[in-house]
């Protein structure tokens, strides 16, 4: 494997990474809105191949944030901002440590 494809899988890595953590504060700022927007794209039960599919990629990219914003529903809205924002602090620091590990990991077996 050449460094160049180290370089585009540690890209998509990063990609991946950053798209939880946006979405994740746009929950956090939008709320209701960017919730609606993601179960709008979220079939209930797939019943096709194609469903299955969307639903599996949507979740993949951006099910962090809805996923903590469902957990924190129980609390009132002061609350509820503020574990949501915690949790986007320390979701911030583990994709950065989960960057640095899987990038460590593919250059030490590969290069």
């Amino acid at each position: 494997m050449t460094l160049e494809t180290l370089e585009r899988i540690e890209e998509l890595i990063i990609y991946f990474l950053g798209v939880q953590v946006i979405f994740s504060i746009l929950v956090f700022l939008l709320g209701r809105i960017m919730l609606d927007v993601y179960k709008a794209g979220v079939y209930e039960n797939p019943k096709t191949v194609f469903q299955w599919t969307f639903t599996f990629v949507i979740n993949a990219f951006f099910v962090i944030g809805p996923y903590l914003n469902k957990k924190f529903l129980k609390y009132s809205f002061l609350k509820r901002k503020f574990f949501m924002l915690l949790s986007i602090v320390a979701q911030i620091f583990a994709s950065v440590i989960v960057y640095y590990v899987v990038k460590n990991l593919l250059r030490g077996i590969f290069l």
